[in-house]
């Protein structure tokens, strides 16, 4: 039997046979008026980004590059969009070029006139963080005042206009106990919900972030109760990854790329910088400096990310785990400073999946293997942040706890 391929593969692949782009994430600014204790960007001084930031023209331009490579879904990011004075006009102009849209934002600068605009341009859907049911918490995520009130509202306005929104949350330590009434609101308001539990390292390679991270009991637990319908779907008998667990076709087999990162998809930065993935920072190219086309046609660094294959990563090649891993290069290489070898926290969710599987008589009770990282693996998600004393470091560096 062969694995079961969704539409998103049969796309990925068509796009790898013919060479062409698929996905753009269009990063238009750094800049953000939220300053949210998890946030793996960089935000650059204000004035210095909104003076080095593409313009208006810039934009329009290298929406017309994307459009003539074939890009059919674009989705359009900050920072926070509405902080540039031109985002209207950026929005309108992707939309005119006929892409698929979607938009990230924080909700903050969605007021009625804005709303009736993106019911114009039929997005596929407006993604919003949330991250709690309470405004109290919420807000000591966004260190924002009246934060949370700001994105129920623009939900609300969206949903009125028929506009698609997705509440999203990345799941943290202090906020995992407050997803079923995060889920309960999304369905309350008509939007869909969505939970990562995945929190990462800065782009630059601070770690701070990583002490939001769910501990290991916590980890479990999300895996035993919010996850726990999907990784039964995913993994129910004659599904590719139960075929992989019980000894059939492997569908993660050495050959296969764990990542889409510049197969069918690429990040363009405030700046003209065009990486593989917004999370993934390798500069590949300057859209200031060349043409889109000549960047994914010719640039060097994204054959070298094409290229990697499980086969290639070191210790990935060997573990037993691949089936319930979702390896990110960015967190590879921005956690452990190199996209060839593997993802801690990649290896730290794995084995939480497989153990919930197990538990559940969804995989053989003899799937005990560990991952060859294990021994270099915190449990709760710190890895390489350091100890003091032999201990973790210092509990000022969990933000929220």
């Amino acid at each position: 039997m062969k694995p079961i391929r969704g539409a998103a593969d049969l796309l990925a692949a068509r796009a790898q046979r013919e060479g062409r782009p698929v996905t753009v994430t269009f990063q238009v600014t750094d800049r953000c008026n939220y300053e949210c204790v998890h946030c793996y960007q960089e935000h650059r001084d204000t004035t210095a980004a909104k003076r080095d930031e593409l313009s208006t023209a810039e934009i329009v331009r290298i929406l017309d590059e994307l459009a003539e490579a074939g890009v059919l879904f674009l989705t359009i990011m900050g920072g926070e969009v509405f902080v540039r004075r031109d985002a209207d006009e950026i929005l309108a102009a992707a939309h005119e070029r006929g892409f698929a849209l979607k938009l990230l934002s924080t909700g903050h600068h969605i007021n009625d006139q804005r709303a009736d605009l993106l019911a114009t341009l039929r997005p596929l859907q407006v993604e919003m963080s949330l991250y709690s049911a309470r405004h109290q918490a919420h807000e000591l995520v966004t260190r924002s005042p009246g934060s949370w009130q700001r994105t129920i509202a623009a939900a609300r306005r969206l949903i009125a206009r028929k506009v698609p929104v997705v509440l999203k949350a990345p799941v943290m330590e202090a906020n995992l106990d407050d997803l079923e009434d995060m889920a309960r609101l999304a369905r309350d308001l008509g939007a869909e919900y969505q939970f990562d539990p995945k929190i990462t390292a800065m782009e630059t390679g601070e770690k701070a972030p990583m002490a939001l991270r769910m501990k290991a009991d916590s980890l479990a637990r999300f895996y035993q109760g919010p996850m726990s319908g999907y990784l039964a779907a995913t993994y129910a008998a004659g599904t590719p990854a139960a075929l992989s667990v019980a000894g059939g076709d492997d569908v993660r087999p050495l050959h296969h790329t764990p990542c889409r990162a510049g197969q069918q998809s690429l990040s363009i930065t405030p700046y003209g910088e065009v990486w593989p993935c917004n999370a993934l920072p390798m500069p590949c190219g300057n859209l200031r400096e060349q043409s889109f086309a000549s960047i994914w046609n010719g640039s060097n660094e994204l054959a070298e990310i094409r290229d990697l294959r499980w086969a290639k990563l070191a210790e990935c090649n060997v573990c037993e785990l691949r089936s319930y891993c979702q390896r990110c290069h960015g967190m590879a290489l921005v956690e452990q400073g190199t996209v060839r070898g593997p993802s801690l926290e990649a290896c730290r969710h794995a084995v939480a999946v497989r153990d919930q599987l197990r538990d559940r008589g969804l995989v053989p009770a003899t799937d005990v293997a560990m991952p060859p990282t294990w021994d270099r693996v915190d449990l709760d998600g710190q890895h390489s942040l350091g100890r003091v004393d032999g201990k973790r470091r210092p509990l000022g560096l969990r933000i929220l706890s």
